[in-house]
């Protein structure tokens, strides 16, 4: 398995927290409603469960670590990022919390084991190929206890070339629409054609079934923004 990028490549990596933070909800169309999402399966099937097992890769700056512990404040949580820009905010943001912190390409480090709940959002894009993507769900799966799940939010693309081609289209209209200013667009709309490594999202759904999953939904769904529940 391989990244596709080093953090110094990426135009978060120089950012102070509060300017990435404002960046990633301006770029990521439908970021706000993928998350409330979230909120809601944390609430269905985690806060009754007492002391949960959390394993987000790509914490970036806490973002989403910081919702899943305010409704789950006791869990177990430990966040990867191979951006120690990205850590260093996180780790102001989440200093209340229970939460060991990991330096690291969570496609080349070991990962705990027995999690009760594994997040991604928005990184296993940046896997080189469809192997390693499909790789890297297979190191997931592994690392998931027999009644957990794995939320997966992420950029993608499509089977149907014109498919493809629309959701493309919306992405950077979203781009042109929300960017703070031009310096911000060139920097998003750039990371966005060149560094972005896509895969189908109907591939991917079929990928995380192979690995092992029974059951996998497709919760949220945004031009290019999908977000799938995968539970074993």
């Amino acid at each position: 398995m391989a990244t596709n990028v080093k953090p110094n490549e990426l135009n978060y990596d120089h950012y102070e927290t509060k300017k990435y933070d404002d960046d990633i909800v301006r770029s990521i169309p439908g970021h706000e409603e993928l998350h409330r999402h979230i909120d809601q399966i944390i609430q269905r099937d985690y806060i009754s469960r007492g002391k949960v097992k959390v394993l987000e890769l790509g914490v970036g700056t806490g973002l989403t670590a910081e919702r899943i512990l305010g409704q789950m404040p006791n869990a177990e949580y430990t966040a990867v990022d191979f951006s120690e820009q990205m850590l260093a905010g996180a780790r102001r943001r989440l200093s209340q919390y229970n939460v060991t912190f990991v330096n690291g390409d969570y496609s080349q480090i070991d990962l705990p084991n027995d999690n009760d709940l594994v997040v991604s959002i928005v990184g296993i894009h940046h896997q080189k190929t469809n192997k390693d993507k499909k790789s890297l769900f297979q190191k997931i799966y592994h690392s998931i206890a027999e009644d957990g799940s794995f939320i997966f939010g992420d950029l993608v693309t499509y089977k149907d070339r014109t498919e493809a081609a629309l959701n493309e289209a919306r992405h950077y209209h979203h781009l042109v629409e929300h960017a703070e200013n031009e310096e911000s667009l060139r920097e998003w709309a750039h990371h966005h054609k060149f560094l972005n490594k896509l895969a189908p999202l109907e591939n991917q759904v079929k990928w995380l079934r192979e690995v092992g999953f029974k059951k996998v939904k497709l919760v949220y769904q945004k031009f290019n923004t999908a977000l799938i529940y995968a539970t074993k």
